[in-house]
């Protein structure tokens, strides 16, 4: 995908999404319906919640305007200042919940495996449908933004090597220690046991599972199989790894991991909050926003790295 490509895509997903938004809010105000982001009774998309109703409605058609402009806005200065406001916008609107469903998807997997399919549901949510779709168009926004053109030649190539695998390493070690934190409350370990059931348990090691996966699939933005689809993998088995995809998932979850840290961050504030009755079970989330940005400059350091000349084998 060729740089022009990139800004195509990215202007199409903001600018879909900006049209969302500013849809939404005047269908649900026409026919009375509560504004999804600030519905009450949701777990996912309440970041309006605190505003009545017609503010909400008012302040998502803002950030779609906002966001259709950073689509539609050329030029380097002024489109570059509205895509900053419209991630602005997005940072505003966005929550945990799409990192949550994320990382619930083993324990809802095997929920529907054993029976429990009505679990699933919460993953046709219009809040967590919005939720993902405005973390893409975030990501894809924030890759034009920060994304240069990579000079070529080999030592660029190499200088990108060094990057990625330095970043790539730090991006990891959130997701791991979160992880072992999960595992650890799963088997009541003194300072990290909190009261739970057996479905709190469940969902425990799922979210355990899931972080171990993506710190997998982080690694392998310094691996062979980062490049080049591994062997067991049916059709596209040897085939080069398009450059674009894992940077965009790696940049889509940055973007919602760093806005899940907005909320850590805020509930770590508050006195007598979770994180201080069981301290050594949250606090290892307070490296968010760390692993948020150590991930997005591993992604564009891979991209740079795949994108310029290596150096040439001695002969």
């Amino acid at each position: 995908m060729t740089a022009t490509e990139e800004h195509r895509f990215s202007r199409w997903a903001a600018g879909t999404v900006g049209l969302a938004l500013l849809a939404i809010p005047l269908v649900c105000w026409a026919v009375g319906a509560p504004n999804p982001l600030a519905a009450p009774g949701t777990s996912s998309g309440r970041t309006l919640a605190f505003l009545p109703q017609p503010a909400a409605h008012l302040v998502m058609i803002a950030c779609g305007a906002l966001i259709i402009a950073a689509a539609v806005v050329r030029g380097e200065r002024i489109g570059t200042a509205v895509r900053i406001a419209a991630l602005g916008a997005f940072a505003l609107l966005l929550d945990s919940g799409a990192l949550a469903a994320i990382g619930y998807l083993p324990f809802m997997v095997v929920s529907a495996v054993t029976g429990h399919v009505d679990k699933l549901a919460a993953y046709l949510s219009v809040p967590l449908l919005m939720q993902l779709a405005m973390a893409v168009a975030a990501a894809s926004l924030l890759w034009t933004v920060v994304a240069r053109q990579a000079p070529g030649g080999a030592v660029a190539h190499e200088l990108a090597r060094a990057r990625t695998a330095r970043w790539t390493k730090i991006a990891m070690i959130a997701p791991l220690v979160y992880a072992a934190t999960r595992f650890l409350m799963v088997l009541d370990v003194p300072g990290f046991a909190v009261p739970m059931d057996a479905v709190d348990k469940g969902a425990g090691l799922g979210l355990a599972v899931a972080a171990t996966g993506g710190a997998v699939l982080t690694w392998g933005l310094i691996r062979p199989w980062g490049e080049r689809w591994p062997r067991w993998m049916p059709r596209v088995a040897g085939r080069e790894v398009p450059v674009n995809f894992p940077v965009v998932a790696a940049l889509s979850v940055s973007v919602l991991v760093m806005t899940a840290a907005k909320e850590i961050l805020s509930i770590a504030a508050v006195p007598g909050s979770a994180l201080s009755a069981a301290p050594m079970a949250w606090l290892p989330m307070l490296l968010w926003p760390l692993w948020s940005v150590a991930l997005a400059l591993a992604a564009l350091n891979y991209r740079a790295r795949r994108t310029t000349t290596p150096q040439p084998a001695a002969v």
